[in-house]
């Protein structure tokens, strides 16, 4: 087990509180572009011309109302997986909201740098065999390593950057380009 900076491998509680603020961190990304795209839709999302201008109906100006909206167009029965940049760019495209090009830009990037913490949360969440071995494709890891949170999360990349600080860098540059 690889020590943290200043101190002693994570005990069994701080391992799974770690673990939580992944989860909570890859939520947080979801609902933010989801938010984010439906705001956009309402003419309640700043950019950096100022507001937005809506692009839905007047009977759809709230987010809720243009999930629904959104649902109505697409003739789906579920949103868009937010967290997937194809899914959000065409949900984006579908609600014709005016910054839909900087939106597209930002998200579709590639490669995208927040997949590798979708795939963290997903062995934390379900540690299956499926989503052991897409972590284990990142190359993060020797063939007998074990997957832990001290050594998936917390470990230095190139440039000297925590893995868990270069999702954090990325989520805010994401959201400024977004603008």
């Amino acid at each position: 087990m690889t020590p943290l900076i200043g101190g002693a491998p994570l005990n069994a509680v701080e391992r799974r509180q770690a673990e939580h603020i992944i989860f909570q961190l890859q939520n947080a990304w979801e609902m933010y572009v989801r938010n984010f795209i439906l705001s956009s839709a309402t003419g309640r999302a700043s950019g950096l011309g100022g507001l937005v201008p809506a692009s839905v109906p007047h009977g759809y100006r709230n987010r809720e109302a243009v999930s629904h909206y959104l649902l109505q167009i697409t003739g789906q029965r579920f949103e868009p997986r937010w967290y997937r940049p194809t899914d959000a760019i065409k949900a984006a495209r579908r609600l014709n909201i005016g910054n839909v090009a900087n939106v597209a830009a930002a998200i579709g990037s590639t490669p995208w740098p927040l997949e590798n913490l979708r795939l963290t949360r997903n062995f934390f969440a379900h540690r299956s065999r499926s989503s052991a071995l897409e972590l284990r494709a990142l190359h993060w890891f020797g063939s007998r390593d074990t997957i832990e949170v001290e050594t998936t999360v917390f470990p230095f990349d190139a440039g000297g950057v925590r893995r868990f600080d270069t999702w954090c860098a990325a989520m805010k540059v994401v959201s400024q380009a977004m603008l």
